[in-house]
């Protein structure tokens, strides 16, 4: 069975670069893009990735629903954005500019040291 992720990002070249480099790192991955959080609900409850790259400010995540839908799946996730901004909030980050490398990095990080 292939790994599916989300990217959640408004930005639609920057998802796609965010996809395009999780596919580098797993080319069998399935990669949904998502421009919202919200948008991104109807299909977690359905088939829940492995992991999530969402572009949001991580203070207060944990109690919007997509936060609270992430937590309960059990869905590891990161934040697109400032480092500052999630090591104060003890979240995994993003940050930018990324490649395939960094993306590698953080999608072992979530996942530990196993992809598959």
């Amino acid at each position: 069975m292939k790994n599916r992720y989300f990217v959640i990002d408004p930005d639609q070249i920057v998802a796609d670069d965010l996809a395009h480099a999780i596919r580098v790192n797993d080319p069998a991955a399935e990669v949904i893009v998502f421009p919202t959080p919200e948008a991104a609900l109807g299909e977690l409850a359905i088939r829940p990735p492995r992991a999530v790259l969402i572009h949001h400010e991580p203070k207060g995540f944990q109690r919007t629903p997509a936060g609270r839908a992430l937590q309960s799946l059990e869905v590891p996730y990161a934040f697109r954005g400032m480092v500052s901004e999630a090591e104060a909030e003890g979240a995994h980050v993003l940050a930018s500019p990324f490649n395939e490398n960094t993306v590698a990095d953080l999608l072992r990080q979530l996942l530990g040291d196993s992809q598959g």
